[in-house]
């Protein structure tokens, strides 16, 4: 039995467990600066004035209890702003329990936390029935006092030009939502418009390729394919293939949302503002060519997916997924009779985007049935394994275009955090920007490797010289062919929550080598 005594002791530590808990967990901690202290004293007021009664103390209690589920996130990635709320609106069921795999360290923190909540509860219920009862203007006041903390906490105040705490979590995420709204508004009103602004002309008039493909990766870390390196064979066809590989492709951000509307769109870090007339499919229409979109990413339940609003304006486009929330898996492999169908319905020329799910967590469910060369034992097996089959994805596909003029890129949109038992974005690890760029044709003749820091944000350059254009709002200096002649851009701009360089990311991960394989040999070839 604890004593009132003992309650007066306890609940003190508690409530101060409970602040920092607060703020570490609602992220306040990732960009530590004096609001934080101004913050959690708010927290702890809270905690103080609540004892005023029954009703004021659930209130709190419960409210912070539910705050507490965001723990996992804004520990991972910080206080809720557009950027971080716009993955998670757009993801799935499948995203979603690869989430909780990543995160289920950070869970347990939300579930000592409401344990912590409840016992508060508990330690004021024996201190209030031992002792005698306020007057009702001393409990009116303290009421009151609460009521204000309260909003001051969760919403903060803005009076004119008076705001008091500004970084309030709820205010946070009701501003984020309305950004995320602006911007949806925006990309609606003018993705697919004609932008009369845009002049575009051949660069070479003797080119004669039937099909341009452009296919988009998920998840993939150069440095585990061993056409740059990694020792064990996960590229066995790629090792050899005749073709044009980038070493130094830097992802525009570390997340598919960030990255890919920064990379598939035209990006202006200097005005922080991106151009939805000027993209991938509006620069192949323009060029007068047909276009295709097949993807295995699944439409948005939150209705706005940029991507799918973007598949939307090619002339055909074929989602494996219905919604997020009411399909099943779906294997990349399904994509392929629907690619040979595309390559195959004419003679006309064409641009074919293929959207993967790649090694996109939770990463094992990724391998299916494919027969990997590496024991899926831990969760780095199973990222292992998701690269040898890119590389059998990428095969099958050239495979179909073969008698054929074709040309193909691939890039991924971003890396992951790999450990033996976790795959997860990692947002300070400089893997997480480090991707592959590669370049297959049926006319190569040999197997090159460059060595080329380059900037995501000039994929749109290299795509437009891909397909045999040169534009007025796109360098034709980025080509595949003359990568090597390229500057240098050691320190390339990326982009979380704000544009910044490269070398904020200092955090680095090798890649795991010591998986249990099967088969596996190297034979890689460069010249």
């Amino acid at each position: 039995m604890i004593t009132r005594k003992t309650a007066l002791v306890l609940l003190p530590i508690l409530y101060i467990i409970s602040t920092l808990a607060l703020v570490y967990g609602l992220g306040y901690y990732y960009d530590f600066d004096h609001t934080v202290i101004s913050t959690g004293l708010l927290f702890l007021g809270c905690y103080i004035l609540s004892s005023a009664n029954k009703f004021t103390l659930i209130s709190l209690l419960v409210t912070f209890s539910v705050l507490s589920f965001y723990f996992p996130t804004g520990i991972n990635y910080g206080k809720p702003t557009a950027d971080l709320l716009i993955p998670l609106l757009q993801t799935n069921k499948l995203e979603i329990i690869g989430y909780l795999m990543a995160v289920k360290q950070q869970i347990l923190i939300t579930v000592v936390f409401i344990f912590i909540q409840g016992l508060i509860y508990y330690l004021n219920k024996i201190i209030k029935t031992q002792k005698n009862k306020k007057n009702k203007t001393s409990q009116f006041v303290s009421v009151i006092s609460f009521i204000f903390f309260y909003i001051i906490t969760l919403f903060g105040i803005s009076y004119q030009h008076l705001e008091v705490n500004d970084s309030a979590f709820l205010k946070n995420i009701i501003s984020a939502y309305q950004e995320i709204n602006l911007i949806h508004e925006e990309m609606k009103k003018y993705i697919g418009s004609n932008n009369n602004n845009i002049r575009v002309s051949r660069l070479n008039e003797d080119d004669n390729t039937e099909i341009f493909l452009v296919v988009i990766g998920e998840s993939v870390r150069k440095d585990y394919l061993s056409v740059y390196g990694y020792p064990l064979n996960t590229t066995p066809f790629l090792n050899t293939a005749n073709g044009i590989f980038i070493d130094g492709l830097v992802a525009a951000g570390p997340n598919t949302e960030q990255s890919l509307t920064r990379t598939l769109f035209k990006a202006y870090p200097e005005k922080n503002k991106i151009d939805w007339k000027i993209n991938f499919v509006s620069l192949a229409k323009k060029s007068g060519y047909e276009t295709y979109w097949v993807s295995n990413q699944g439409t948005s339940e939150y209705g706005d997916n940029i991507f799918s609003a973007l598949a939307g304006t090619t002339d055909k486009s074929k989602f494996l997924k219905k919604g997020p929330y009411y399909t099943s898996f779906n294997d990349d492999n399904h994509m392929l009779p629907i690619v040979s169908e595309v390559i195959n319905k004419n003679s006309n020329k064409k641009v074919v985007f293929v959207h993967m799910m790649g090694s996109h967590e939770p990463i094992c469910s990724q391998i299916n049935d494919f027969k990997s060369n590496f024991k899926l034992n831990n969760q780095a097996g199973c990222y292992v394994a998701s690269i040898e089959k890119l590389d059998l994805f990428i095969k099958k596909i050239t495979e179909l275009m073969k008698g054929k003029k074709y040309k193909l890129m691939y890039f991924s949109d971003h890396g992951l955090s790999v450990e033996p038992d976790r795959v997860f974005h990692d947002l300070s690890l400089l893997q997480e920007y480090q991707v592959p760029l590669f370049y297959l044709s049926s006319d190569e003749k040999k197997h090159i490797l460059v060595k080329k820091a380059i900037s995501g944000l000039n994929l749109i350059d290299f795509y437009s010289t891909f397909i045999n254009i040169k534009t007025n709002v796109t360098n034709e200096n980025y080509t595949f062919h003359y990568a090597d002649k390229l500057p240098n851009n050691s320190n390339p701009i990326i982009y979380w929550k704000k544009y910044r360089h490269l070398s904020d990311i200092v955090k680095n991960q090798p890649p795991i080598t010591d998986i249990e394989v099967n088969s596996a040999s190297i034979n890689i070839k460069h010249q």
